[in-house]
């Protein structure tokens, strides 16, 4: 049986023995009645015990009796405050004791934290809410959002508007990617705070924060429309769905947002391989748009300089289209840039066979020549040096 009293005063004086761990009499034991025998619990033994809490004017704020139950806990494992901790390890089989806890080994001095949502929990978002939202479903990613939102540096408000952004996409309209972290775990009209720093500030370039500061946003979700998965998509969906990424693909794309934009659109192609299609017209526009995916990804791999997976690209949409003209050109520019003059001059070639009006290519052909005729002057050297 162990009795905790909480004490809030610090010099409020304590009977018994000092058995807290730095002697700073944060701990007292008093023993009511001596135990049975000299055996004490060891680390990760299971304990029961009765226990009362009160303050020390008496108050009793819990009793295991009055439940008629006994509490278990594992001994040493920090399940419990460490006053009981510290103290059931001293105590032997029977013994009933009193223990005087101030906050330090208790509950501590009252405190309250937001939640922290950062992926390491290294509190770079923290969020409180100040009104709850509605439902039980979330945004996902690729759900269309729409929020009001309010930023403030310094105590100073820097950003305050209405937004609507697609999910992962959000910093094209300069939403912060704390933000757009956050929005993912909020409910329909649910109201909260966020204090952002770190990484999470990324998104925020205009407005001049520095990388090492700190802001607070408060964040409405006003409204939103989740992207539904696959599974649930009716025929005409699931040729609606593609469109609709590759035009978001698209977007990325042009904005200069290369690497985004590839995974977009390998998102198009998985999700076109993996669905069957039952009219003539839907099996030809699934095809166009396998291969504008691929063909726009092999463009994002060459602003990337991933030559070789930019080939790989090529190869998948020539699959689609044996002559298709763009994959020809875009496997030769990387044949180029890996410094394949032969192959490069024989894609380029086949690109005029297949539109000789495109001046691009036959400039690039002209290019292959001298490259060409370069290395084998250069071997034609070498061979001299050689036999000398």
């Amino acid at each position: 049986m162990t009795s905790v009293k909480l004490v809030e005063e610090e010099n409020f004086h304590l009977k018994g023995e000092d058995i807290s761990p730095d002697q700073d009499k944060c701990l007292m034991k008093e023993i009511v009645r001596q135990g049975i025998d000299d055996d004490k619990p060891m680390f990760d033994d299971q304990v029961f015990i009765h226990y009362v809490g009160s303050e020390m004017d008496g108050t009793v704020f819990i009793n295991s009796r009055d439940r008629n139950e006994k509490f278990s806990f594992s001994s040493g494992k920090r399940e419990v405050i460490q006053a009981w901790d510290l103290g059931v390890a001293t105590m032997k089989r029977g013994e009933i004791a009193r223990f005087f806890s101030k906050p330090k080994y208790a509950y501590g001095l009252k405190d309250f934290v937001g939640k922290d949502l950062s992926d390491g929990k290294d509190g770079s978002i923290i969020r409180r809410i100040i009104r709850r939202g509605e439902g039980c479903e979330s945004p996902n990613e690729d759900a269309t959002v729409e929020i009001n939102l309010k930023g403030m540096y310094q105590d100073k408000i820097f950003d305050e508007r209405t937004v609507r952004f697609f999910v992962g996409l959000g910093f094209l309209e300069q939403v912060p990617s704390g933000v757009e972290h956050a929005v993912c775990k909020m409910l329909k009209n649910e109201h909260c705070q966020l204090d952002l720093k770190g990484k999470l500030l990324v998104g925020l370039e205009k407005f001049s924060i520095p990388i090492d500061g700190s802001v607070r946003y408060e964040v409405e979700l006003i409204n939103f429309e989740r992207f539904v998965e696959r599974r649930f998509l009716d025929a005409q969906q699931k040729l609606k769905r593609p469109e609709l990424l590759k035009a978001r693909a698209d977007d990325l794309l042009k904005n200069g947002y290369h690497e985004l934009a590839v995974k977009r659109y390998q998102i198009v192609a998985d999700f076109l391989s993996s669905v069957s299609y039952h009219t003539d017209d839907d099996r030809v526009k699934s095809q166009q748009l396998k291969l504008a995916a691929q063909s726009n990804s092999a463009l994002c791999y060459l602003k990337l300089g991933d030559y070789q997976q930019c080939k790989t690209s090529c190869d998948s949409g020539l699959a689609l289209d044996a002559i298709n003209e763009k994959c020809f050109f875009r496997r030769a520019q990387a044949q180029l840039a890996l410094l394949k003059f032969d192959l490069a001059l024989k894609d380029f070639q086949f690109v005029v066979k297949i539109n000789p009006s495109n001046l691009a290519a036959q400039q690039q052909i002209e290019h292959c020549h001298q490259e060409i005729k370069k290395r084998e002057m250069k071997q034609k050297e070498l061979y001299k040096s050689f036999f000398k």
